[in-house]
């Protein structure tokens, strides 16, 4: 069970929330709902990251927040780099006299949560969006990685998983509390109105197979290309589109590493209008060899599309098998052609599978219902949320 507060029976009123985040982008785009929907609830919002440009800054202050950037590299000379960089957030969070305190990013957690305790914050909600911990020699993160997540894990009133197999994986892994249970959100779910059921287009020989992701190979992006290759050898009507943003992971990939599969798969652009894309497609694909949540492949589930992804952290949660999708090996080429050739020998299921797609998003992954428990989390009156 989460730690019980003091604080917690008192009448709710405006509070001062921060919201932490490795990355400004995450801030201005994927948050960008729940900090909406927090300052329309009459509550005061502060963004913090490391690494902001002054376009997500204006994004951010337009819709009425406060905006820091976090400094998390220490002095070159300094003798306790940690609890210097703890020091300068926990200055930032006791001048903004935070209330509440959500710790999200990759090094940037540990540091947001320990220095909210020392400010004197009501709840702290520490996110980890992956196992295991790696040490973030970018941001000046030094010593025993684990050791740091322990105590940011102490600190915390909550921890926040986005899928349960990390859930299971942090339980497991003795970093947590024995009184500290993690609380596990599919992110923020998807905008039902916004994303509303798209008809499929007629089903022949030509089926459509769509993936959208950042150009990296843990997104499975040459795993898609290879197999493409492999089905298309079998079924050479089918078409394969690929789209997405350049990636800043370490593993990223260009344009020139997909250019050899240009015969068989078409680069359609960086995915920016994604819905106009999946409502082309009959199936959606998203190889991932895992993530936190996997944001494309859910707006393909409202959407009404059948899934084919893998059986990896945060991918499996979105399929139940043979119902909405299938099911295939991380990494494997081989296991995910043939995952897509099921549905090039049973398209008359696909109908099926695309109805079952849009109800699982709707029970499970619907921005409403997630906001709703996330406010919860926060210790906020949510009729605001099941109203909206």
């Amino acid at each position: 069970m989460p730690k019980q507060n003091a604080t917690d029976t008192r009448p709710d009123r405006g509070k001062r929330i921060a919201l932490s985040a490795a990355h400004g982008h995450s801030l201005a785009g994927t948050y960008m709902p729940l900090i909406n929907r927090l300052l329309e609830s009459g509550h005061r919002v502060l963004c913090l990251a490391p690494q902001i440009s002054e376009g997500e800054t204006l994004s951010l202050t337009h819709a009425g927040a406060d905006v820091r950037q976090l400094n998390l590299v220490a002095d070159r000379w300094t003798l306790m780099p940690e609890r210097q960089v703890v020091q300068r957030t926990t200055s930032i969070l006791s001048e903004w006299q935070a209330d509440t305190v959500l710790a999200r990013g990759s090094g940037v957690m540990p540091a947001v949560s320990l220095a909210a305790k020392k400010a004197g914050a009501e709840r702290i909600i520490a996110v980890q969006e992956q196992l295991p911990p790696e040490a973030d020699e970018e941001n000046g993160s030094e010593g025993d990685p684990e050791d740091s997540l322990i105590r940011a894990f102490d600190a915390a009133t909550d921890v926040l998983c986005y899928n349960y197999d990390h859930a299971a994986q942090l339980e497991i892994s003795g970093l947590l509390p024995e009184d500290l249970t993690p609380v596990v959100l599919p992110g923020l779910g998807v905008d039902l109105d916004q994303l509303q059921v798209a008809p499929l287009p007629p089903i022949g020989d030509e089926l459509c197979f769509l993936m959208i992701a950042e150009l990296a190979l843990s997104r499975g992006v040459l795993d898609f290309c290879k197999a493409a290759e492999i089905v298309k050898e079998h079924a050479p009507q089918t078409k394969f589109q690929l789209a997405g943003p350049a990636s800043r992971s370490h593993d990223a990939l260009s344009l020139a590493d997909v250019e050899p599969y240009g015969e068989t798969v078409s680069y359609v652009g960086d995915g920016a209008d994604t819905p106009s894309l999946i409502a082309q497609c009959h199936v959606f694909v998203y190889p991932s060899h895992g993530e936190a949540s996997p944001g494309p492949a859910l707006q393909a589930l409202a959407m009404g599309r059948a899934i084919v992804t893998t059986d990896a952290p945060g991918c499996r949660e979105l399929v139940d098998e043979r119902v909405n999708g299938v099911l295939c090996a991380p990494g494997d080429p081989a296991s995910l052609a043939l995952s897509m050739q099921r549905s090039v020998k049973w398209p008359d299921l696909i109908p099926a599978m695309a109805r079952a797609s849009h109800q699982k998003a709707e029970r499970r992954y619907d921005r409403r219902l997630v906001l709703a428990a996330l406010f919860d989390l926060l210790g906020l009156q949510r009729a605001a949320i099941t109203e909206a």
